[in-house]
């Protein structure tokens, strides 16, 4: 078989990979959703995709690549692992790039995959990355999880390039959760920022933001060294910091008054931080964790609140130890 890899997902993200790591294999299979994506692909992306990548929507290319990324929205996530378990071999290694929950299951990404493939081991990439920066070659530092220390060195292996640099982690929980929170805190950063708010505000929400998901994660059994890392912390500052986010800039449309409707409208793709919220919330009910700042995102989202009365609250809250 040649070195050649499927990218399920040819979003932002899934193309932005295809881009950086066409040099990698001698062939890059582009896995759309449908026929009529490939059509409007290929002419739109003809002059940005190198030759060996090619987009097509037929699973069967599977068969032609030994290694598959799923970079799919994490509500499609696990339809997605569903549809290609019949084409999976022995020989196949599966990793995701996709951040958020499993929404429909109510689980991790990584569950929905010990389910489906129970006796796989599973491996996610996550890390600070604006697709458009891995795409145009900006040096970009990413962390590949996985309980099994020989999954998670070759998928490592597999996306180190001259300007992607790739770390080690056997905290598959932990970088899911902070690949998820992270979205949820960077809505309120859009907020504060919409509001007119400054820096300061700025490094107060992501300071406090990382307590919240350092408090679930490790409610959860994740190591707290984790959340300062490139897919906690690291993440955090990235989604939080500019307009490149989705979830920022969703942020400051609810900042501005706009309706979700409109919001969702004005970004035009997916909001992982609206999809996950309700469940988040729910999780860190169960295991009695305070997240004040994704409770009070979850209040203007549901219009019980303004964006100014949020920041109202969380400075009159009760004094207590950082």
């Amino acid at each position: 078989m040649s070195k050649n890899l499927s990218i399920i997902g040819a979003g932002a993200w899934g193309s932005a990979l295809a881009i950086a790591l066409y040099d990698n294999f001698d062939t890059i299979y582009l896995h759309a959703h449908t026929q009529d994506e490939v059509k409007i692909l290929k002419p739109k992306y003809s002059a940005l995709y190198p030759n060996n990548i090619k987009i097509t929507c037929d699973f069967s290319k599977l068969q032609n690549s030994k290694d598959i990324l799923i970079v799919t929205p994490s509500y499609a996530f696990s339809e997605v692992l569903e549809k290609i378990k019949p084409l999976i071999s022995s020989a196949h290694q599966i990793a995701w790039g996709t951040k958020g929950f499993d929404t429909t299951k109510r689980c991790f990404l990584y569950e929905s995959f010990e389910r489906i493939f129970p006796n796989r081991n599973g491996c996610v990439i996550s890390g600070p990355s604006f697709a458009f920066e891995v795409a145009t070659n900006k040096p970009t530092a990413l962390v590949v999880a996985s309980v099994d220390k020989n999954t998670r060195k070759h998928f490592a292996k597999l996306i180190q390039t001259n300007t992607i640099r790739a770390y080690t982690n056997a905290d598959i929980i932990g970088v899911e959760i902070g690949g998820s929170i992270k979205n949820i805190l960077a809505i309120a950063a859009g907020i504060a920022a919409g509001l007119g708010y400054g820096i300061n505000t700025q490094a107060a929400l992501i300071t406090r933001g990382l307590a919240e998901m350092s408090r679930l994660g490790v409610s959860l059994g994740a190591k707290n060294s984790t959340f300062v890392g490139l897919s906690g912390l690291g993440d955090l500052v990235l989604t939080c910091s500019d307009d490149l986010s989705r979830n920022r800039r969703f942020g400051k449309e609810l900042a501005f008054n706009h309706s979700i409707k409109s919001a969702l409208y004005n970004i035009g793709s997916t909001v992982e931080g609206l999809n996950t919220l309700e469940l988040i919330l729910s999780i860190a009910n169960k295991k009695q964790v305070e997240m004040p700042i994704c409770e009070q995102v979850y209040q203007v989202t549901q219009g019980k609140i303004t964006p100014t009365e949020v920041v109202n609250y969380l400075m009159s809250r009760e004094q207590t130890n950082e």
